[in-house]
């Protein structure tokens, strides 16, 4: 899952939106149905807070069973 966020001309306003979904193409269906015709002046994609746990989680787990094979440079 990823966090979305950008600002949305409608012809009228600025509008800032922030969406969690999994895709651009979802995120581009989400600003379709809200806002038609728009443009979109900036954007951003960054990971969720509950991916970014699942893969600390991840990480943790593998490291006490003993497959992390990584080390801090």
């Amino acid at each position: 899952m990823f966090i979305y966020s950008a600002v949305i001309y409608d012809g009228k306003k600025q509008n800032l939106v922030r969406y969690e979904c999994r895709t651009d193409t979802e995120f581009a269906s989400y600003l379709e149905s809200r806002f038609g015709c728009h443009v979109c002046l900036w954007s951003n994609k960054e990971l969720s807070e509950n991916t970014m746990a699942a893969i600390a989680t991840s990480h943790a787990k593998s490291k006490n069973e003993g497959l992390d094979k990584t080390e801090a440079l």
